[in-house]
């Protein structure tokens, strides 16, 4: 008898042990993700970010840090990040002419990588088989901008403020060089041109991406152009959020003193202005599908499964997963509002 119970013991004690090990086995086995961020204090790349931790989940362990748009910086953090052992990178690039050297050491170590937001050229996303990219195309957005501010201008004319035809406009571009600050610019006018648009752009000048820079510029322009300002067309939100800023400090966008508003990202904060008239709309990146593609490819090719497993879209010719724009007005804010609660998991 006592022996039979020593046997059942030991037989217990044998499968928890190899349950144990098994457990310590597959968290070992857990794949490790480095992100590297350009700076945390971009409004529209912390919901990026939140998204990537929202789908990762505990699968896999994600080594998050921030560059602070520092690229000096960001370069150091590629190194430690590898030294950390991690099995993939996802990059968030500061300055997208660093990408070489980041694919140099990324090649180095034998790790994917996956550049989003900030794209790499053509010729550097080639260079490397185990380099993707997810993002948008940016020319788009610029392109749907113009085309928000068109149907704006027709069918209201409050905007036509000295009863001219002619849309005077103003457009606050992103980082000088950036991609997407220089698609965006080039395809708004081009946009105006290509429909036989009557538009004259007063002034371009850039707010960097920044909430602070851009107010700065709109209170310069205030100064410089007044009431000849009928809209004003930004390269995101940020910026957007800067020109409400100094206008409604200034005494505009009151039905005395009008100004069409059009940004880019659709940010939540910006959402309630385009729902009370503020702001006539904004073109929607989808921060969550980015996120979720993001995590998807680092996650499948740590894994060793096909890169796109799970991936809604297919690579163009320069292994980029494109989301598509989305037109944001009072008409359909709560298709904005859905993106940002999936990106903050609620």
């Amino acid at each position: 008898m006592m022996k039979r119970k020593s046997l059942r013991c030991s037989v217990i004690l044998t499968l928890l042990f190899v349950l144990v090990c098994t457990g310590a086995s597959s968290a070992a086995e857990k794949p490790k993700i480095g992100v590297l961020i350009f700076d945390y204090a971009n409004n529209y790349v912390s919901y990026i970010r939140n998204s990537i931790n929202q789908v990762g989940g505990d699968s896999a362990e994600i080594l998050m840090v921030d560059a602070q748009n520092d690229q000096a910086r960001q370069v150091e953090q590629v190194d430690t990040v590898i030294s950390r052992g991690v099995d993939a990178l996802a990059v968030n690039a500061v300055s997208p002419e660093a990408a070489p050297t980041i694919i140099e050491k990324a090649r180095a170590a034998d790790l994917p990588i996956v550049f989003f937001n900030r794209s790499p050229s053509k010729e550097d996303m080639l260079s490397y088989e185990k380099c993707w990219y997810v993002g948008t195309t940016p020319y788009d957005s610029g392109r749907l901008s113009s085309e928000m501010a068109m149907a704006a201008f027709k069918a209201d004319p409050k905007y036509d403020k000295n009863r001219d035809g002619v849309l005077q406009y103003l457009i606050i571009k992103g980082t000088p060089g950036h991609p997407d600050a220089e698609a965006r610019t080039l395809a708004v006018q081009e946009t105006f041109e290509k429909a036989g648009f009557k538009a004259e752009l007063l002034d371009v000048q850039t707010g960097n991406f920044r909430t602070a820079d851009a107010k700065d510029v709109m209170d310069a322009w205030i100064g410089k152009f007044g009431d000849k300002i009928e809209m004003v067309l930004a390269n995101n939100d940020a910026m957007l959020l800067g020109c409400v800023e100094s206008l409604k400090g200034e005494g505009y966008l009151t039905p005395g003193k009008p100004c069409g508003l059009i940004g880019i990202n659709a940010l939540p904060e910006v959402l309630p202005m385009i729902e009370d008239g503020t702001v006539l709309g904004s073109i929607l990146s989808d921060a969550y599908s980015e996120g979720k593609n993001i995590f998807t490819m680092c996650f499948n090719s740590a894994t060793g499964k096909d890169v796109l497993t799970g991936v809604n879209g297919q690579l163009d010719d320069m292994k980029a997963i494109r989301v598509p724009y989305i037109p944001i007005d009072k008409g359909n804010i709560p298709t904005a509002q859905e993106v940002y609660r999936y990106a903050l998991g609620q």
